[in-house]
């Protein structure tokens, strides 16, 4: 009986892995290749270990299938499409993202997201800003430290699209969340969640079976 589970078992995990190479083999080259680069101002080493760990989750989002399809597939008032998305389709702001190409800084498109990251803090509702003239995002301590690494990625994904020339509303409304930066940020943070739990889950499970076999000992 143990081994026809275990048997069974191995079945599903090859099931799996061969559904999930088969998917990223449709993914772009640009999003199996896509990297990130970084400098940080005014990090502590425990604050930058978190960016690190939510630059590895982007990483995984974007090589990911489920990432591409809800991005092709966004839809805004019953057509596919985002609100505010810069006169583009889903198809020209999935490639966007993958190129690149900042408006300010390194303007090419070099298939990486690159980041000039500086912390401040204040008492405000703001969790991180920028500016169309400069480079730099500024991300609000007031709310790093609390956040998950999935939460930073959300917020770094969302500012840095407003450097690829993605802009929404100040107002709060029902369009907003249907903007480029929000919803893209938003399904980032969704998917950076699930593969931020599933680590977790992998991290707790090997500890739990060092800790056994030590005890068996």
């Amino acid at each position: 009986m143990v081994l026809k589970n275990f048997f069974s078992f191995l079945i599903t995990i090859l099931i799996f892995y061969t559904n999930s190479v088969s998917a990223i083999s449709e993914l772009p080259i640009e999003a199996k290749n896509f990297d990130v680069n970084v400098k940080l101002t005014g990090f502590n080493q425990a604050q930058k270990e978190k960016v690190y760990q939510a630059i590895e989750l982007i990483k995984k989002v974007i090589v990911s299938h489920e990432f591409r399809e809800k991005v092709l597939n966004k839809e805004f008032m019953g057509k596919k499409g985002f609100f505010d998305n810069a006169g583009l389709s889903n198809e020209e702001i999935y490639h966007k993202i993958l190129q690149g190409a900042e408006e300010k800084g390194i303007t090419e498109a070099n298939n990486t997201m690159d980041l000039d990251l500086k912390l401040y803090q204040d008492d405000s509702k703001t969790i991180g800003y920028t500016y169309p003239h400069i480079v730099r995002i500024y991300v609000n301590k007031k709310y790093f430290d609390n956040f998950e690494p999935y939460q930073v990625a959300d917020n770094l994904f969302h500012e840095w699209l407003h450097k690829l020339g993605f802009k929404h509303s100040v107002k709060k409304d029902d369009n907003r969340v249907h903007s480029v930066p929000y919803s893209i940020g938003y399904l980032v943070r969704d998917l950076s969640q699930a593969h931020y739990s599933l680590t977790n889950k992998t991290a707790v499970n090997t500890i739990m079976l060092e800790q056994e076999s030590q005890q068996s000992n």
